[in-house]
């Protein structure tokens, strides 16, 4: 059981090297240009000093170092599906909560839809829970569900 736990803790040490490289290689342009800077700033810190400790945990760093190893954004696919860097960015961007009730997010949606030529940029993409991002659909589409 230890030789699991040591493997783990050495995968976390090198993914938190990865994160570390990552975040000081593009320090300047994140400070200067992403809003979820200081939080950003605040998890390597804690992951230096205190490594992994659970899963949510584990599972930010590999969104976070997936984050970094796409910024800065360039291009982005303005059409088609949405990727899963476009996605992540903006659950990272909405804090990971439903921006119409404040619940955890759990998908994203576009404002104008593609369908009616909305593009996959940020301004266009926000965060909803499920039950919020059927209540828009069901408006859009005359359902009333109750």
């Amino acid at each position: 059981m230890k030789d699991t736990n040591l493997n783990k803790s050495m995968k976390h040490r090198t993914r938190i090297q990865r994160l570390t490289y990552l975040f000081q290689s593009k320090k300047a342009e994140l400070a200067a240009g992403y809003q979820g800077y200081q939080e950003l700033l605040g998890f390597v810190d804690q992951c230096n000093r205190l490594g992994i400790t659970d899963r949510g945990q584990e599972m930010a760093l590999n969104d976070w170092i997936d984050l970094l190893e796409c910024w800065p954004f360039v291009g982005g696919g303005n059409a088609g599906p949405l990727s899963h860097v476009q996605r992540q960015r903006t659950m990272v961007r909405d804090g990971f909560v439903c921006t119409m009730c404040g619940r955890p997010a759990d998908e994203v949606h576009h404002k104008s839809t593609r369908s009616k030529g909305g593009r996959n940029r940020g301004a266009n993409l926000t965060t909803l829970c499920v039950e919020c991002h059927e209540k828009v659909h069901g408006a859009r589409s005359g359902i009333c569900k109750k």
